[in-house]
């Protein structure tokens, strides 16, 4: 195996002794297609009208997410023999910070996906919109252009944000470490290692390829498409929880593989 790819059989031997990294991925899942199911279902009742959920739950969704993306760092960082993070206020403060900014990132990201559905879709209602799959041979190739964008925007978005918190989390004990060390410290991570970086975002790439025709091409044969939605929403979340671990434990042995104490 190439020197370059070691990290992939590291982040395997430690998935392997670590079946509890799965544990948290699969909980965002299992929460993720509740709230789905629940949304579409409103959707398909509300004759036509958007459905919106109270700030409320939209914040608590919010930070369960966070919380589950903190726990997730804690036990990666622990699984390769770094130790635990010393959670103190500031850190968590910062790495909240971090991951808003990923959130706002995705969220612009999927409202222009959403834009790019609704040009596809047959009706006008918002159940249509939303969970309307391309089916003909025609629009999926005219779906291709904005495709390229949206799965390189958001493979970009992810990895970038991804590496941040990562590399955060490395150096969290160094009192003086804050966003803007982080920043710095983040270009040099990439600088340093960059034909690793290159090779796992090639292999995300190709994930984030099959998320985007999971969400807006229809690959199931199913007349009903609230069915075809949370049918392929399921198998797009199983497909996260497995390679989220992995993805995140890659990026640990890649930032770990070039030292923070030369430049």
């Amino acid at each position: 195996m190439s020197t370059h790819a070691t990290f992939f059989k590291q982040s395997l031997l430690v998935l392997s002794k670590n079946p509890i990294l799965f544990l948290l991925p699969f909980a965002g899942s299992a929460i993720s297609i509740i709230v789905e199911v629940i949304f579409t279902g409103e959707l398909y009742y509300s004759n036509g009208n958007k459905v919106f959920f109270p700030n409320v739950i939209l914040f608590g969704l919010f930070f369960t997410a966070f919380t589950i993306t903190y726990f997730q760092l804690h036990l990666s960082r622990k699984s390769i023999g770094l130790g635990g993070l010393n959670n103190h206020s500031v850190a968590v403060l910062e790495l909240l910070v971090i991951y808003a900014i990923y959130s706002l990132a995705l969220f612009f990201i999927g409202s222009y996906e959403g834009q790019v559905r609704e040009t596809y879709s047959p009706k006008s209602d918002a159940l249509s919109m939303y969970t309307f799959k391309v089916a003909t041979y025609h629009d999926i190739i005219n779906i291709i252009p904005p495709g390229v964008v949206i799965v390189l925007l958001s493979t970009l978005t992810s990895f970038l944000f991804s590496t941040w918190m990562v590399q955060y989390v490395i150096n969290e004990h160094d009192i003086r470490y804050g966003l803007v060390e982080s920043l710095r410290r983040l270009y040099i991570v990439f600088r340093d290692t960059r034909k690793k970086m290159l090779l796992l975002f090639l292999i995300i790439l190709v994930t984030s390829i099959l998320e985007f025709v999971l969400t807006n091409v229809a690959i199931i044969r199913i007349s009903n498409v609230m069915q075809l939605y949370i049918y392929q929403f399921m198998i797009l979340s199983v497909v996260g929880s497995l390679y989220a671990p992995f993805f995140l434990i890659c990026i640990f042995f890649i930032a770990l593989s070039r030292s923070f104490t030369s430049e």
